[in-house]
């Protein structure tokens, strides 16, 4: 397969990136072969890859993989990508919005969870990530390039400013780990902002029997929906006071704590105690 350079693409077609896509193209293929590489990817692997667009993650990974998977919502590049790439090569070009992609579909086609590559838009990061939680067990590992000020927060530690939801949500279900940063100039156009590459590795069955993802990601939203009040504050605005004291003593947490101080296994262990029957609203 051969590819031009973005900057190449857009003076043929004579077009510019869209905005609103928030295209931003990788132009280094060194880079591009790290990302992939960082997947460690098997043969028998099924990969989907995020907003393939002109193929610089696409080139290193068809070789590696029998089954890949393209989801390109702008329509011209995913008709370029089809007149680049043959169905031949087990690739199948979607022409779609990844958020409304059927993972569970492709893993069950598959036989096993597939794994995730791309380079993903500010826009998108948080909500593909909550589907992903969503069909964990449709998912065995994600290699994403992110805005670094995104994967600060996706890789945040309890006690600092970036903890958040996602950094509790990713931890219940993922090993998150910090790859390397990539500057704006390697990127067409390049954007303001530098970038992250990070990984995430998979754990299905690693809530409490008693606590579903949903249960868990409602206390996390409610603890940190205002983040400076205390924890049995903010948690009986939807639950009963009692209910959370007796919860917080049976965790062995100081009620005066703040979300922010708190595990992701702390707030399992919540989610456990708490359930679902004591909400007020």
């Amino acid at each position: 397969m051969t590819f031009p350079t973005p900057y190449q693409y857009f003076q043929l077609k004579n077009a510019r990136p869209r905005k609103r896509f928030g295209q931003h193209f990788l132009n280094q293929p060194l880079t591009a072969e790290r990302i992939v590489e960082s997947a460690e990817l098997a043969e028998s692997d099924t990969v989907v890859e995020v907003g393939p667009g002109l193929g610089a993650l696409t080139r290193f990974i068809v070789p590696r993989v029998s089954r890949l998977h393209l989801v390109e919502l702008d329509r011209d590049l995913a008709e370029y990508l089809g007149e680049n790439i043959h169905e031949s090569q087990g690739v199948s070009i979607h022409q779609q919005d990844i958020l409304t992609f059927d993972f569970d579909a492709v893993a069950k086609e598959a036989g096993h969870p597939a794994i995730i590559l791309g380079n993903l838009p500010y826009n998108i990061t948080s909500p593909l990530l909550f589907r992903l939680l969503e069909s964990v067990h449709a998912v065995k590992r994600a290699v994403f390039m992110v805005q670094k000020e995104v994967g600060d927060r996706l890789t945040a530690h309890p006690g600092s400013k970036d903890y958040g939801v996602l950094s509790v949500l990713l931890g219940a279900c993922a090993k998150v780990s910090r790859l390397f940063t990539v500057g704006p100039q390697q990127f067409y156009p390049p954007p303001k902002v530098e970038s992250l590459v990070i990984r995430l590795d998979f754990m299905s069955g690693r809530l409490p029997r008693t606590c579903t993802f949903g249960v868990l990601r409602r206390l996390v939203n409610v603890a940190f929906q205002q983040r400076r009040k205390t924890l049995l504050n903010s948690l009986s605005a939807c639950y009963e006071k009692s209910s959370v004291e007796a919860a917080l003593v049976k965790a062995g947490l100081d009620p005066r704590l703040r979300a922010e101080a708190l595990t992701t296994e702390q707030f399992m262990t919540l989610a456990a105690l708490l359930g679902e029957k004591t909400v007020t609203r």
